[in-house]
């Protein structure tokens, strides 16, 4: 048998102690990773009952027509200041300051959830009914476009939000249209952008009306070309089988990958789509195929094959791809000028 001397047994423990050191640093770096990931989504946890969602002490401006907080601006239409609820001033005045101190905690709540916020002020006007009807909110995200530095550029010029006092009073309305808010400063396309706000208004505000399908697959419905219906989708429009279809896939689909790769995905799809700012280059809407560079790059795996699977027409690109198909568009638009 034999044996070592103190020496070499010191010396054989000396020679691991940087190996446990980081180790130790490793391990206690992961779990205070884990810990500020699980804080994090206990707040989101906790803010998802709108009952228990604290109201900010109104900061708000206030007049007997609108009123302007920090991140807001509010106004009557026309016809709901007719209204019998609202056709005095201190009731007008009353609700702008209640409703801004809601919005901008639910403003907080949102700019927490997906780590950013818009740069400009959202605008609210409230109808008592708009276009026509009492059953639907919309936002709107105004832009400038133009060449700057030989390239084509288009900047964020307004938001505009408008519900009709049947539709604000629903919180689960109001969180929808402010996701749309937020993500839609990306051009994001128009079923990631009503997907994101139906996860987000079922998901957090607990008060969805789309239920998700039972399958991506089983319940896809294809175009005479072949390809996803989902793609096909260009805005809002009448109430149909196949819009309530577009809602109920594209939340399914969006929440599928919310669930595959973590509460921070989406976070991690919009830093990528800030650090590069290539979306505003493009002429367009984002093509889907580019949001799935993003969702890849997000993931950290190639999920062209997943949406090929269920019938989008996408193909894989690079970050070079996307830099020239922009660079062959500027030619373009360039010429056009000329």
């Amino acid at each position: 048998m034999k044996y070592r001397s103190p020496l070499r047994l010191v010396a054989t423990f000396l020679s691991v102690i940087p190996t446990l050191l980081v180790a130790a640093l490793v391990f206690n770096s992961c779990t205070a990773l884990k810990e500020a990931q699980q804080r994090r989504e206990k707040r989101l946890l906790e803010k998802r009952n709108a009952s228990s969602l604290m109201l900010k002490p109104s900061k708000a401006t206030i007049d007997p027509l609108s009123g302007v907080s920090d991140h807001y601006t509010l106004k009557f239409a026309e016809d709901l200041r007719a209204h019998p609820n609202f056709d005095e001033a201190t009731e007008r005045e009353d609700f702008t300051r209640n409703a801004l101190g809601y919005m901008e905690s639910l403003y907080d709540a949102m700019s927490e959830h997906f780590g950013f916020q818009p740069e400009h002020k959202i605008h609210v006007t409230l109808h008592d009914a708009y276009r026509g009807s009492r059953l639907a909110a919309f936002t709107s995200t105004q832009y400038r476009s133009g060449i700057s530095n030989g390239r084509y550029v288009k900047f964020i010029s307004g938001i505009q939000m408008d519900f009709p006092m049947q539709m604000y009073e629903k919180h689960g309305v109001r969180v929808h249209e402010l996701t749309h808010a937020f993500t839609n400063i990306y051009y994001i396309p128009v079923w990631f952008s009503e997907g994101i706000a139906v996860l987000i208004q079922s998901e957090y505000a607990q008060g969805g009306l789309h239920a998700k399908l039972d399958s991506l697959k089983a319940d896809i419905r294809i175009d005479l070309n072949g390809e996803n219906e989902l793609e096909n989708w260009v805005g809002h429009t009448e109430s149909s089988p196949l819009t309530q279809w577009r809602y109920r896939y594209a939340y399914t689909l969006v929440a599928e990958l919310w669930e595959r790769y973590g509460n921070d995905f989406y976070i991690k799809v919009f830093e990528l789509m800030e650090a590069d700012g290539l979306h505003q280059q493009l002429e367009s809407l984002m093509p889907t195929s580019v949001l799935i560079y993003y969702f890849s790059k997000a993931a950290g795996e190639d999920l062209v094959p997943f949406f090929r699977q269920l019938h989008f027409n996408v193909r894989p690109l690079t970050k070079d791809d996307i830099v020239k198909q922009i660079e062959t568009m500027n030619s373009q638009i360039r010429r056009r000028r000329e």
